[in-house]
């Protein structure tokens, strides 16, 4: 461990910030020819049939196909979903130009994520142990892994069924009108919260492993984690985009137990000391004659 001032902790800080903001510019001057393809790929909901119509679609072709009188009776038609594309509407002269730079300011943040860990990790590294630096071989390339899984889970699964819910209240005294900054600030904010979000088993594993967190205090806090999801999950407004939020951010919290109990470090249990009586008790041993 290397002692250091105050004003050399702040003179790290800043070399460090300049290195991230060097790395995000750069990463995100390579994303800008990328962001269309990007806005395609989330823009991909509004362009295919629903969650709840493709699910349709299956249990109505299994059941006509194990089940074709019953099927046929009940009207149940396995004819593929009806696609009805959806477009997104700007209002602002440049508002599709501040878009893609939101885009590709994103884009390059995931692509710059591995500098970035590495960066925090040279800020905190004069504070750790020289057993405990090794920890980087495994925290610069699970932590990237991570980052682009909580992202990929987010694209395929979780932000379809947020999009499949919206269009779901379209009829025909209803209809959708969304707007571009919207719907793409909607996605990218939820797409960073997921990809933070998965950090969480590998931070909590580090933590755990330099023994500054034990797996009794995380079992003891599952209330807690049950109520910081949910807290985060409160700042959308419908009730299937917190859930879909909530469910994830809690489940990531289970598995960082599970990842401690696997690959994690055991405590062994202090020893009681053993209670001396006090002078004067009634337990002194007898004096000799």
């Amino acid at each position: 461990m290397t002692e250091m001032s105050f004003l050399d902790h702040l003179q790290e800080l800043r070399q460090r910030l300049i290195v991230c903001i060097v790395a995000l510019f750069i990463a995100a001057a390579v994303s800008w020819p990328l962001s269309p393809m990007v806005q395609r790929f989330i823009q991909r909901p509004l362009l295919e049939p629903s969650v709840v119509q493709k699910v349709q679609h299956t249990l109505y072709s299994l059941a006509h196909e194990h089940f074709p009188d019953l099927s046929s009776r009940l009207g149940l038609n396995p004819e593929p979903p009806k696609i009805k594309p959806h477009k997104l509407n700007y209002m602002a002269p440049l508002e599709p130009f501040f878009v893609q730079m939101k885009i590709s300011l994103i884009t390059g943040f995931a692509l710059a994520f591995p500098v970035l860990l590495y960066q925090l990790w040279l800020f905190f590294v004069p504070a750790l142990y020289p057993q405990e630096r090794r920890y980087v071989y495994y925290f610069l390339p699970f932590g990237t892994v991570a980052f682009v899984l909580g992202c990929l889970f987010f694209l395929y699964l979780v932000w379809p069924l947020i999009i499949s819910f919206s269009l779901a209240y379209e009829s025909d005294i209803l209809f959708s009108m969304l707007n571009l900054t919207q719907y793409v600030n909607f996605c990218l904010r939820l797409l960073l919260l997921f990809g933070l979000t998965f950090e969480l088993p590998l931070v909590l594993l580090i933590l755990n492993r330099a023994g500054i967190v034990k797996l009794d205090f995380l079992r003891r806090q599952r209330r807690m984690a049950v109520l910081l999801s949910v807290l985060v999950a409160a700042f959308h407004a419908d009730v299937v985009t917190m859930v879909a939020i909530a469910v994830p951010i809690y489940g990531m919290y289970e598995f960082s137990i599970l990842c401690i109990r696997v690959f994690g470090r055991q405590f062994q249990p202090e020893p009681a000391m053993p209670s001396v009586p006090a002078e004067g008790s009634g337990f002194d041993p007898p004096s000799q004659p």
